[in-house]
């Protein structure tokens, strides 16, 4: 925006500032006090607005000062000026106050992903504070309590736009130990008889041991009972702490595989038709928000795919 109808017709703004704290107080010493400066300097900033416009703005009595008319006319204008740039300013800043986000995800994506490399998004951007919301009941349960999130589905939410950071596949991981110690365990048959570690969730369509077998075309009713936990975090701590086999999905299990915690005794992989996803409620587009976006994405471009390319099966269960 051009300045140029007003450069050259305004006084300066020192003088304008002292002025409408002159005429204020009417008195030159509260002003001072008030500006931090000396009185002679407000005075003499007066005075020098009222030569550069060619009239007395106060009255100065013994006991005091008083506004002349055009000194009303001009504290009317500058007040109105200065209200209006105040308010301006109060916008800008609750708009750039807008510096917490909440973040919705599963509590395995939380666990196993997100909340490990949280500390390097505070660490660039110490001014955004995140809310982090999980569940282990679908992004659905939480999708109106945050404003972005890591979901896994089909990539349709409701109100939601999403963008896919990664399919999703499902894969055997043991801890280094347990393959070592059961080096036949090298294909879904020699699985049948291993400790197969699962959730136990009682929720339909949930993907486990029994849909895994059977999308490679292996009798799953051979399958040794496994042990059971109630919460795939536990399952896959098992794991590591080399107790038995779990499925592992990847994303969930990425750090973990490269970490040397958990290792794919083989190559067998059910590809899964949903995928993960991250989302932006449609309505929320704060610089914030769009800054979490960036570091989320840069995240999948700088880390390398870590599954084995085997793709056998397809299944749209859910992940944890």
């Amino acid at each position: 925006m051009s300045s140029s109808g007003y450069v050259g017709r305004l006084p300066r703004m020192s003088r304008l500032r002292m002025f409408e704290s002159a005429a204020r107080h009417l008195s030159f010493t509260r002003s001072a006090q008030e500006l931090g400066v000396t009185q002679a300097a407000v005075s003499q900033q007066v005075r020098a607005l009222e030569v550069e416009l060619g009239i007395a703005l106060f009255e100065r009595h013994h006991r005091g000062l008083g506004l002349t008319q055009e000194g009303h006319q001009l504290l009317r204008s500058i007040v109105m000026a200065f209200d209006q740039i105040a308010g301006t300013v109060e916008e800008i800043r609750q708009v750039n106050s807008h510096t917490r986000i909440s973040v919705g995800v599963t509590f395995s994506m939380g666990t196993f992903w997100l909340v490990s490399r949280l500390a390097d998004f505070q660490k660039s951007f110490p001014d955004i504070a995140v809310d982090l919301i999980a569940t282990d009941e679908g992004f659905e349960r939480i999708a109106d309590q945050v404003e972005v999130g890591l979901a896994y589905g089909d990539g349709a939410w409701s109100g939601y736009d999403a963008t896919l950071i990664r399919t999703s596949s499902v894969f055997p991981v043991c801890s280094p130990r347990y393959r070592d110690e059961n080096p036949q365990i090298d294909n879904p048959e020699a699985l049948l008889q291993a400790r197969l570690l699962a959730t136990e969730d009682a929720r339909h369509g949930r993907f486990g041991w029994a849909q895994w077998f059977s999308e490679l075309g292996v009798d799953a009713g051979r399958m040794k009972p496994s042990t059971r936990f109630n919460s795939h975090s536990l399952v896959l701590q098992a794991a590591c702490d080399g107790q038995g086999v779990a499925l592992g999905w990847s994303l969930l299990t990425d750090d973990m595989l490269a970490e040397g915690r958990l290792v794919r005794p083989m190559a067998a992989t059910v590809e899964m038709s949903k995928s993960f996803y991250l989302v932006r409620r449609a309505n929320r587009n704060s610089s914030a928000i769009a800054l979490f976006i960036d570091w989320v994405m840069a995240q999948f471009v700088a880390s390398p795919d870590l599954e084995i390319p085997s793709p056998t099966s397809e299944h749209g269960a859910e992940a944890d």
